[in-house]
């Protein structure tokens, strides 16, 4: 079994601001790739409420997951969406 630590954060955003946030939203995948202990880090938009957008991330470790949080393409993020967001959700994965 891996020690892999594998995600799905979901975001709920404001009906206004679909597009706004997706922009933002895709900044973050090139860099995030290149972060150390990334694996896997993929954008998905929902089909049928388009305002649904989630990342599927692997990690190779939580320690990896949360130096991403604190690199300053996440920061830039954050303060980028302030306002546009009505619910961010984080499920933590385990492979059964």
């Amino acid at each position: 079994m891996s020690n892999q630590f594998p995600m799905i954060v979901k975001f709920e955003v404001k009906e206004n601001k679909i597009e706004f946030v997706k922009s933002e939203l895709l900044k973050l995948l090139e860099p995030t790739r290149k972060e150390l202990g990334c694996v896997q880090y993929d954008l998905h938009q929902d089909i049928e409420d388009p305002s649904v957008f989630m990342f599927y991330e692997i990690w190779d470790t939580k320690e990896a997951w949360k130096a991403h949080d604190s690199k300053q393409h996440v920061l830039d993020l954050i303060k980028a969406i302030d306002g546009s967001i009505d619910k961010i959700t984080h499920n933590k994965l385990k492979l059964l």
